[in-house]
């Protein structure tokens, strides 16, 4: 059977492949295993400084604060251990956004993760789960380059360059602030391995290959679907580019890989049917066609890669707030294309220096390739757009392509980055090495000793520099969680299971305060309200919970929270009618718990509104005011129609 690659000639991947042994390490025989080790325990220390004090399964600390993001991946692993031990649906819920529900498959809900930590979190609870699935995501994202790439080198140090660049670069870092879903990414390098396998080298069994892909890319879509697409668009691209290198080896490979495919696509569509159906059939999907095309807005921009951010521990004050003001709505942590000056040389250099290796060129295209996805369309330079089209808007209303986020998109950037680093890395490491050889023992005198030293000396700076010039601003900001005392102690027994509660803050964007309140409480409880994907009126996905009638009493309760983004309500005034409406909104959606937390802002307001409608003050306990039994309180009864 063939091996030959459709880009032969670069020693480093035709001749060094590399297998998968008896233990099942990646790499050529007779490796030592201690290098891997020590790469993987060194990643692991160094995710450590991402979230001090906060250790991997803390209960008590949650990045960034429960009120955004990581309130809502707590919410995400609580339901789906819910689910499990439950045997309710994984991809449908109408604990959230009660009584539409939510169809999950929309959201960032990564089942497998939630799966994989369901025992953590039954034991010991979501925040746990969360802090020890964000500190894991570094070192396996690592681990998984390092051993990709270490196929392909023949110096364990190079390869370890690739898991750092890869594992912690500015993308990483950036997401890391409350993004698991986009920082889990020890799956992509897995999937191009595959790929690569499958249509470049073509050798062992294209079934195997395929189930593996086929797994692959399923086990992706369960965490991230956007990081899936991003990755096969990436590959499909990087597969045409090897496909017009080398026409001729275009009829070989696809007869070789159809198998492969056909069993990828079996393997694939044997784990995610289900959701699948849920996603285009199941209730509150969106119809056909319907995207808000929001995303598209925070794209890179054309200075990114030489502009730091305040990410960057050692950039001046000047330059990061340069560098944050290139994306739209200052949204700093989608800013992942920053490369830093250093790099850029660095990887010019080595460009240069192996143009006569396929695969160093191949890599460098597609670094220019994904960083030209992530700048979206149209090009915007400094943080203004110039109007001028780019190659995503050929793509950009596809379906699944129309709901990505450009910018993250330099996830992918940097995974071949990291490649040509450590491929350009590995060959000065060899050709120093075999200039030893050559040269004997006085291989280091003379004028050929003197060059390569030079040589090294100046890869060492710009690698210094480099590193110098990616520090990340860690730790990243952890709070203590500051769940009231009432959900964590034996007061919310109170609550029967699947009573339907009214919160405040009411659940929504930047006040997901209550789904973190529901979740550490064993989801014992329904909420009015989310911080979900949601289709509105139109059917176009949006992050506000359904409108409830009446409209008032939601829109009275957003404001008085501080309101939430984006969303613009007039202003409603407590008085009679408000009473009036509450009682029926009360009635309408059938709620049986309202629950206040004293501390929130204008929560004296909302008890005197609630106090007036039900017709008797709450219960206070651990820090919430609490009414039970609401639909036999004096209020509803005596206006009962």
């Amino acid at each position: 059977m063939t091996t030959a690659p459709v880009l032969a000639g670069d020693e480093q991947l035709a001749r060094r492949p590399g297998r998968v042994g008896r233990a099942g390490r990646v790499g050529t025989p007779g490796r030592s295993r201690w290098p891997v080790v020590l790469s993987v325990v060194a990643y692991a220390a160094l995710g450590l400084a991402a979230y001090l004090p906060t250790w991997p399964g803390d209960p008590g600390r949650i990045p960034q604060c429960t009120c955004a993001d990581a309130g809502l991946n707590t919410w995400f692993l609580a339901a789906t251990a819910h689910a499990v031990a439950h045997g309710h649906s994984l991809f449908f819920t109408n604990a959230l956004n009660y009584p539409d529900g939510v169809n999950l498959t929309y959201n960032t809900q990564m089942p497998l993760l939630g799966l994989v930590a369901t025992p953590l979190t039954l034991l010991a609870g979501p925040v746990s789960s969360l802090n020890l699935l964000m500190w894991l995501a570094f070192p396996l994202s690592a681990t998984s380059m390092f051993l990709v790439v270490r196929r392909w080198t023949t110096w364990t140090p190079a390869a370890f360059v690739a898991g750092l660049l890869y594992g912690f670069s500015p993308y990483m870092v950036g997401q890391s602030t409350a993004h698991l879903h986009l920082i889990f990414v020890p799956l992509p390098p897995v999937i191009l391995l595959a790929a690569f396998e499958l249509f470049v080298r073509r050798s062992g069994s294209p079934w195997h290959w395929g189930l593996a892909l086929g797994l692959l890319c399923a086990g992706q879509l369960l965490i991230s679907s956007e990081v899936l697409v991003t990755t096969v668009m990436v590959s499909g691209i990087g597969l045409a580019v090897l496909a017009v290198a080398r026409p001729g080896e275009v009829a070989p490979a696809l007869a070789f890989a159809v198998r492969g495919l056909a069993t990828a696509l079996l393997a694939a569509a044997a784990v995610v049917a289900y959701p699948a159906v849920v996603f285009l059939t199941g209730p509150e999907h969106y119809p056909a066609g319907a995207a808000s095309g929001s995303g598209m807005l925070i794209r890179s921009d054309l200075l990114g890669p030489v502009l730091p951010t305040s990410f960057e521990r050692l950039t001046p004050a000047a330059w990061a707030s340069a560098g944050d003001s290139l994306t739209a709505f200052r949204v700093t942590s989608e800013n992942g294309v920053y490369l830093g000056v250093p790099l850029l040389i660095l990887l010019a250099v080595i460009v240069v220096r192996f143009r006569h290796r396929p695969w160093i060129r191949f890599s460098a295209v597609m670094v220019v390739v994904a960083f030209v996805l992530s700048l979206g369309t149209p090009l915007s330079v400094d943080g203004h757009s110039t109007g001028i089209p780019l190659p995503d808007a050929l793509v950009a209303h596809l379906p699944l392509v129309d709901q990505l986020v450009p910018s993250r998109i330099s996830l992918l950037m940097w995974l071949f980055v990291a490649v040509v680093v450590a491929l350009g890395v590995d060959g000065w490491h060899g050709a120093a090495s075999a200039a030893s050889v050559a040269s004997g023992a006085d291989a280091g005198d003379g004028a050929g000793g003197a060059t390569r030293t030079a040589r090294w000396a100046l890869v060492g700076l710009l690698g210094g520099l480099t590193v110098l010039s990616l520090v990340p601003r860690w730790p990243n900001r952890t709070v203590p969680t500051g769940v009231p005392a009432y959900f964590t102690s034996g007061a919310v027994d109170r609550i029967h299971p699947g009573t339907v509660a009214l919160t405040y803050p009411y659940a929504a964007p930047l006040h997901a305060e209550p789904m973190v309140w529901q979740a550490l409480s064993a989801m014992r409880f329904s909420l009015v309200g989310g911080y979900a994907l949601i289709p509105d009126g139109h059917g176009v996905p949006a992050l506000f919970p359904s409108l409830l009638q009446p409209l008032d009493v939601e829109q009275f309760l957003f404001a008085a929270a501080g309101g939430i983004p984006f969303y613009v309500s007039p202003t409603i005034g407590d008085n009679a009618a408000l009473v009036r409406d509450t009682r029926g909104f009360l009635r309408r959606y059938r709620v049986g718990v309202v629950l206040v937390d004293t501390s929130e802002l204008h929560a004296g307001e909302v008890r005197g509104l609630l106090t007036r409608a039900l017709g008797r003050p709450p219960v206070a306990d651990g820090g919430i005011d609490a009414w039970y039994r609401v639909q036999q309180s004096p209020g509803l009864a005596a206006s009962s129609p």
